[in-house]
């Protein structure tokens, strides 16, 4: 009997285990189930962001343009000087709109404006100057040409070091009429976007590596104190809303919005770190500095998404106003991933 017993047993922990077996196996094509870690993204360390920016800016210089460089020239100061406090490493050029090959009759077309042909923080103070192009040039105004001409063959050969590939690109446009290029493609189209992003395609980290912005007729009433013909420039803004650039009227009474407004849109661009991961917001702790930041759109920083190319979502921290870390400061950014426990 307890021989009879025993093996009954066995035979019972044999069932046990078979079930078992069949148990896994039948659990064997299910995903596995876990909790996401709580993990951190730290920037504990001197900055390494990019503080590199090449800035071009292309001036209408036909009949009645002078009143809005001047403007633009006054605005100048306050954009560098923030360039400066923030130790920013900048390459600052002008070209025109003028893309006739009359070069007797205009003689600042298809060029870089002065010598040398672009401005270091060495020589900025010859910018507000510089931009001031006048009103005798072509009526015909071609502004994207004029970008693709100086950004094309003509920046290797004749403003070497000008355009560096690991440096952020803006342009600013200041025109009050509608681009009529047609040399390098056509403004109604996605020509020059596509320009755009094979010559500055996005960097490494994902980052956008261009932007353009527009100061000009941005509504069907014009300002032009002295009747001069005046357009919404259409072309210009799809360039405008391909890069998330900035665009704002040249009715304004002096440009200081316009170029504050620019000025925030690139800066914001450079000091913005991008995140591996979908973030808990409220997670999200950051010191700049040694010292803690909250979330403030004017003086602290948000966090921001964008679509690149492929479709994909980026998840960015955009520091603003005083929390803008100078090129020296330490930066620490903390988080933990959206869905971890």
């Amino acid at each position: 009997m307890r021989h009879n017993s025993l093996r009954g047993n066995m035979n019972y922990l044999k069932i046990i285990s078979l079930l078992g077996v069949l148990f896994m196996w039948s659990c064997g094509n299910k995903a596995t189930q876990f909790s996401l870690p709580s993990t951190s993204q730290s920037f504990d360390q001197v900055v390494t962001y990019n503080n590199k920016v090449d800035l071009l800016f292309v001036v209408d210089n036909s009949k009645s343009m002078g009143q809005y460089q001047v403007k633009l020239s006054t605005q100048v100061p306050n954009l560098i000087s923030t360039l400066n406090n923030l130790k920013m490493d900048y390459h600052v050029a002008v070209t025109t709109t003028t893309m006739t090959t009359d070069a007797l009759k205009y003689p600042m077309t298809r060029q870089l404006i002065g010598s040398p042909k672009y401005l270091t923080n060495q020589n900025i103070q010859l910018l507000s100057k510089r931009l001031l192009v006048g009103e005798s040039g072509s009526d015909n105004e071609r502004g994207l040409d004029a970008l693709a001409y100086v950004t094309g063959d003509y920046a290797q050969t004749e403003a070497s070091g000008f355009l560096r590939s690991s440096a952020l690109f803006v342009v600013i446009f200041l025109a009050d009429e509608n681009d009529n290029s047609s040399e390098f493609g056509k403004g109604n189209s996605s020509d020059f976007v596509d320009l755009m992003n094979k010559l500055k395609p996005a960097f490494s980290d994902g980052n956008r590596a261009w932007i353009a912005n527009y100061i000009g007729n941005i509504s069907s009433v014009g300002c032009d104190i002295l009747g001069g013909d005046t357009s919404i420039g259409t072309s210009y803004l799809k360039l405008v809303e391909a890069s998330h650039g900035i665009k704002e009227s040249i009715c304004s009474a002096d440009l200081s919005v316009a170029v504050s407004n620019i000025k925030a849109r690139f800066i914001d661009q450079l000091t913005s770190f991008r995140l591996k991961d979908a973030p808990n917001k409220d997670s999200i702790y950051i010191e700049v500095g040694g010292i803690s930041v909250n979330e403030d759109s004017n003086n602290g920083w948000t966090l921001e998404t964008e679509i690149d190319g492929k479709g994909i979502t980026g998840y960015y921290i955009k520091f603003h106003g005083s929390a803008i870390p100078a090129v020296d400061q330490s930066i620490n950014v903390k988080y933990t991933p959206a869905g971890a426990n």
